[in-house]
């Protein structure tokens, strides 16, 4: 048969020191109890309880603790006074005995139980406990409540007496009855362990119903608790449960004006719609007749884990009372199974939803508007929140950026707490907060703060007017909402845009509405409307920056564009318009594309001329990007806005079609394709070696690596170069311009050839020059700004 294993529990010579030490003491403190003759019978129950517990020893050696220190202090207090005891008293004291005598059968009970079964009815173990704990306490206020009342009949009877009788001198024998009904208290002795140096350290927080404990050199402690630690701290004396969640710890004990309600008090309506974020679970509902909701900290999995998320945003909210945060009306007390917190915010919804709403039913000025007062209460929470806390800058915009926002029934953003997660985050950002808020506020709009043109027309599921005023929001929220580092700068910003037209109005009225052109010239005034609409494909060298015209009805091809003027050209505008080039060589070379920039050098007539090196099998392509545009666009959106109702006029065309060009320019593509190729002795040990090649692309001998893409000789190995071959690289000149009729060739001089109007540009000789070299394609591109219909609306 199979041997059955045993498990011994290992006894030390530390370990056997302190049992006997710690035996020895409870057994003298509860032997000295014992020449008490009234708390005889208690002395020895209690001294089995403390021989019986083995399982939830931490919680059964609290409840003894407190059975013993209650024997000691009516030993204490009434060794010479038990014959004078008034029967209130001693009817207590029976009470106590039999909360004793349950104690004992109680642990008597689940002690001889196994260890499997104990684990298995943990929770029934504790629920008992907590039982046992409660008929204690009511124990020993059954002992002070006949304290109170003996004291009040002593001193009634003592005011009586001296009304009737005004003895000069007081009565010894009520004096004696006085002594006997509220005996001095006398100081509990000291631990008989006096000669111990160090039993042992306590590796965890003391309870709150103990003690701290610290026995070196000459510290004592009680024989009780010190029997407690013993067995606290070492695991070997005892195969029991884990040790049950010590509740002390996790309770707000200061509860700065706030009130607390059992769950029964609160009166639900309805179910939870929030399903994720710190709103999770919230009820909206009654308490003391007031709405509130109430959030619940769940003890599905950890319950310390949500005690802790429970008792940090209560300590959190006891400190902060800001419009934007959250408003604690209370929280739950001790007896409630779950905790809970109750803010003054209902009715909450989600940012986004209360911006689609408006920007379904209102106009785009209080789209912009609503948005702009959403950063200024949000950075006002914020920094308020900064200075309550004393969180550093790196940490306000952690708690920023993981924060769960609403919107309350006044139409308030309230910005929720974070996770606890949140404050063992160790971040480092090149960005401020302002630009953490803005970019919050960018992501909850539709779009989520892009928008390329005023209308998609590959976007079929959003009507185009939806889509133009969507797109217009995601412009001005951009221009609108700050993201400097500077807070100053910010707030300033802030009050630039917000407040430009109440300036002489009385600071208690009501603010009026801005109109979009009053909020437009706001970000003009602060130069940051810079943004533009861009159209990524147009015909290349068809538009000029200044040109001003209309798309004709029902197309979305910019070639039908219709050009009405030049303003610039014209005079009717004055913002300055400058050139840029930009070149770059591309290539792969090892499995990977690799680019290169390449710089221009000017040559008369607006030519730009080009310099590259190919070595031989080498397959480039070339990217010239000519572009001219305006560095000022918000000059542009402010010419359009004031002279577009004239304009449209003018040209029989509504304003908010007309279209002003500020970016223009074209990207010409060209390949150059080198016709020569390396030549190799074939792999062998006796080949002249002069140097071999290594890696998977081939390399010139003039360390150029080649792409590693079509160009390799059968099996991918190569053997030594064969020396003498032309393996010199070739400098090839491309030469162009930004004009329309000028023709990008390439050359073998740095000069570009003269050419008269309605000559083709020369081509290379690829038979000649072994190579190839010729334009692949040509795209245009342009940015322009168009203003909305209710721009123009007075």
């Amino acid at each position: 048969m199979p041997l059955r294993m045993i498990k011994v529990r290992k006894v030390t010579a530390d370990n056997a020191l302190n049992v006997l030490v710690l035996t020895s003491a409870v057994t003298k403190e509860i032997a000295d109890i014992m020449s008490f003759p009234p708390a005889q019978a208690a002395a020895g129950v209690l001294l089995l309880v403390f021989e019986t517990i083995q399982s939830n020893r931490q919680e059964c050696l609290n409840l003894a603790e407190r059975c013993l220190n209650l024997l000691v202090d009516m030993r204490n207090h009434m060794a010479d006074r038990w014959e004078a005891a008034p029967p209130s008293l001693l009817k207590a004291w029976a009470r106590f005995e039999e909360t004793l005598e349950s104690i004992h059968k109680f642990v008597k009970g689940h002690a001889e139980q196994k260890w499997g079964s104990r684990l298995m009815k943990k929770n029934t173990i504790e629920t008992s406990l907590k039982h046992h704990n409660r008929a204690l306490d009511d124990a020993i206020r059954s002992f002070q409540m006949a304290t109170l009342v003996n004291i009040h009949l002593a001193v009634g009877d003592a005011t009586t007496r001296s009304k009737s009788d005004s003895p000069p001198e007081s009565d010894p024998s009520a004096t004696s009855t006085r002594e006997s009904t509220l005996p001095p208290y006398v100081a509990e002795p000291t631990s008989v362990l006096t000669d111990v140096v160090e039993i042992c350290t306590s590796p965890g927080p003391a309870s709150a119903t103990t003690d701290s404990f610290s026995l070196i050199g000459g510290s004592t402690r009680s024989a009780s608790s010190s029997y407690e630690l013993l067995l606290q701290n070492d695991s070997n004396l005892d195969l029991c449960t884990p040790q049950p969640l010590e509740e002390e710890n996790l309770r707000i004990t200061e509860h700065h004006g706030f009130s607390q309600y059992h769950q029964s008090q609160f009166r639900m309506k309805g179910k939870s719609r929030i399903k994720q974020g710190w709103w999770a679970g919230g009820v909206e509902g009654d308490i003391d007749g007031k709405k509130s909701i109430m959030l619940r900290y769940e003890l599905d999995s950890d319950r310390r884990d949500a005690m802790k998320r429970w008792m940090r945003d209560v300590k959190i909210l006891q400190n902060v009372y800001h419009p934007n945060l959250p408003q604690m009306v209370g929280y739950s007390n001790d007896e409630s199974p779950t905790p809970f917190i109750l803010l003054a915010n209902v009715q909450t919804r989600l940012p986004q939803a209360m911006l689609l709403d408006v920007i379904k039913n209102a106009s785009l000025a209080t789209c912009a508007h609503l948005l702009l007062r959403f950063f200024q209460e949000t950075l006002d929470a914020a920094l308020y929140l900064q200075r309550q806390l004393n969180l550093s800058d790196s940490k306000l915009q952690d708690y920023v950026e993981h924060a769960d926002f609403r919107i309350d029934a006044e139409k308030t953003v309230v910005m929720g707490l974070p996770p606890p997660e949140v404050d063992s985050i160790q971040s480092f950002r090149n960005y401020g907060l302002a630009w953490s808020i803005r970019d919050i506020y960018l992501k909850i709009l539709p779009n989520r703060g892009y928008a390329e043109e005023p209308v998609d027309s590959t976007e079929q599921s959003v009507t185009a007017e939806r889509q133009r005023k969507v797109n217009h929001l995601a412009v001005l929220a951009r221009a609108l909402l700050p993201g400097s580092d500077d807070i100053e700068v910010v707030t300033d910003r802030l009050q630039t845009v917000l407040h430009s037209i109440e300036d002489g109005e009385d600071e208690e009225a009501e603010p009026a509405q801005m109109t979009l052109r009053q909020i437009r010239k706001a970000a003009f005034a602060a130069n940051t409307h810079q943004q533009a609409w861009r159209q990524k494909t147009v015909p290349p060298h068809k538009f000029s920056v200044g040109d001003l015209g209309y798309m004709p009805k029902g197309s979305d091809d910019w070639s039908d564009f219709v050009t009405l003027c030049n303003v610039l050209e014209d005079g009717e505008a004055s913002f300055v318009a400058s050139g840029n080039v930009t070149g770059m060589q591309g290539s792969w070379v090892n499995s990977a594309y690799e680019r290169q920039d390449l710089a221009p050098y000017d040559l008369p007539g607006e030519i730009k001329g080009w310099a590259f090196a190919v070595p031989p099998e080498a397959d480039l392509d070339i990217y010239i990007v000519h572009e001219t545009a305006t560095s000022k666009i918000h000059e542009a959106w402010d010419y359009l806005l004031d002279a577009g109702s004239a304009l449209a006029k003018k040209h029989g065309v509504p304003p908010e079609e007309l279209i002003l060009v500020t970016r223009v320019g074209a990207e010409q593509r060209f390949r150059v394709r080198d016709l020569r190729r390396i030549q190799y002795w074939p792999a062998s040990p006796n080949a002249p070696s002069y140097g071999r090649q290594v890696g998977f692309a081939p390399r010139s001998p003039y360390g150029i690596a080649q792409h590693g893409f079509g160009h390799q000789h059968f099996g991918g190995n190569h053997g030594n170069i064969i020396h003498g071959q032309d393996l010199a690289p070739k400098v090839l000149y491309l030469f162009t311009s930004s004009r329309k009729e000028y023709q990008a060739h390439f050359s073998l001089l740095p000069m570009p050839a003269p050419l008269s109007k309605g000559e083709k540009a020369p081509e290379l000789d690829a038979n000649i020059v072994k190579c190839f070299a010729y334009p692949t394609a040509t795209y245009g591109f342009l940015n322009y700004v168009q203003l909305h219909a209710e721009d123009f609306e007075e």
